[in-house]
């Protein structure tokens, strides 16, 4: 339930740093949904409006209703100091029009960290390259997927959906720490099944001899046995690309580089995604 107007008024003074009585008067008038919609643009770092939207109104009688309902969420946070959104914006996603794209400020990072026994690190915010706006959006579309996905299932749920840092898997690799990055990792309960999955989101902008590198980084992680003695198992890993011309190139490649391994490297297309989750691929795009 929205706060009223009386209650809306801002706290925080952006021309000086918020002292922690200030936060706990902002924090008292948070709803749950407002720390919900912080706690998630921390996770993914930047957020649309439209993603913010569907992530955490998904019950909305309409779109018109949904985007309303999250610009003013969005209007109050700002407000408070807690969000902003990069100078620029972007387009291609929510109809395709222009849509801002929002981060945690420092003072939402500090108020989510009030009772936490961690000291919170300053990080001083910079605006993100043209590259890494589109694949952190990116990442996040491909939850916000997967979310839809299982809402409207009657037999797949989520049990995790983990982003960067909190899937990054560390082990031993001759004799020293490596540490296996992935964009994501997502486990799905089906009636029957058990599935996890790392996720790699290409952009079509990586050479295939970093391809390369990152399948074999897999597969050194997947013989240190790590991963299976913790959870006895070891997670497929999903490549999602572009387009049909795209998947077919770095299929060769793999196929040419990476010869006589465990099947682990499944390579679809976003149109494919949903079947994949659903263990519905075709058996040659895994190799």
């Amino acid at each position: 339930i929205d706060s009223s107007p009386a209650e809306r008024r801002p706290v925080f003074s952006k021309s000086k740093r918020t002292n922690r009585k200030q936060l706990l008067a902002i924090e008292k008038r948070l709803s749950a949904r407002d720390h919900a919609v912080l706690e998630g643009i921390q996770k993914y770092r930047l957020l649309t409006t439209d993603q913010i939207g569907r992530m955490f109104f998904p019950d909305s009688t309409s779109k018109e209703s949904q985007g309303r309902q999250s610009r003013l969420l969005l209007k109050r946070l700002h407000e408070h100091g807690l969000i902003d959104s990069l100078e620029r914006q972007i387009g291609g996603y929510g109809g395709g029009s222009a849509v801002s794209v929002w981060y945690l400020t420092e003072t939402g990072h500090r108020l989510l960290t009030l009772n936490s026994t961690d000291a919170y690190r300053r990080k001083r915010f910079t605006e993100p390259s043209d590259a890494f706006l589109a694949h952190t959006i990116a990442v996040a579309e491909c939850a916000i997927q997967i979310m839809d996905i299982c809402r409207y299932s009657l037999d797949l749920n989520i049990q995790a959906i983990d982003t960067e840092p909190t899937c990054w898997r560390h082990f031993n690799d001759d004799r020293s720490v490596s540490v296996l990055k992935p964009d994501m990792f997502v486990n799905l309960l089906s009636q029957k099944y058990e599935d996890r999955w790392f996720i790699e989101i290409d952009g079509g902008t990586e050479h295939s001899p970093q391809i390369v590198d990152k399948c074999n980084a897999y597969l050194r992680y997947y013989y240190s046995g790590v991963e299976q003695r913790e959870t006895d198992m070891f997670p497929y890993v999903m490549w999602i690309v572009k387009n049909t011309d795209r998947k077919k190139y770095l299929i060769q490649q793999i196929q040419k580089e990476i010869q006589g391994q465990e099947p682990l490297f499944l390579f679809i297309t976003e149109n494919e995604f949903e079947k994949a989750l659903r263990g519905l691929f075709d058996p040659k795009d895994l190799l």
